[in-house]
């Protein structure tokens, strides 16, 4: 199995993707599967980082995260605009 980096669930953030029909696997698979970052921001205090990455099945996702304590946490994530899936698919090749 291959390694990568922790993340951190609760319950709040698994159900904040639910609302956006969003799995914690496809978040996963949208950061391990090399994302292009676009957006950083601090937010309370709080490193945040915006970007765009695909899941296994190719689904193209705006993804917000944070790094608390060495792992990655999910903020929120969701379908990209077809805009921005055409951008991030010619940006990586395909």
């Amino acid at each position: 199995m291959a390694s990568g980096p922790d993340f951190d669930w609760d319950d709040a953030n698994v159900q904040h993707l639910a609302r956006h029909d969003v799995t914690p696997a496809e978040f996963r698979q949208a950061i391990h599967n090399d994302p292009i970052l676009f957006d950083y921001q601090n937010v309370d205090g709080e490193d945040r980082w915006t970007g765009l990455g695909s899941t296994d099945g190719l689904r193209v996702l705006a993804v917000v995260f944070t790094i608390r304590e060495g792992r990655i946490r999910a903020v929120t994530a969701f379908d990209a605009s077809k805009e921005r899936a055409r951008e991030y698919w010619k940006k990586k090749g395909n």
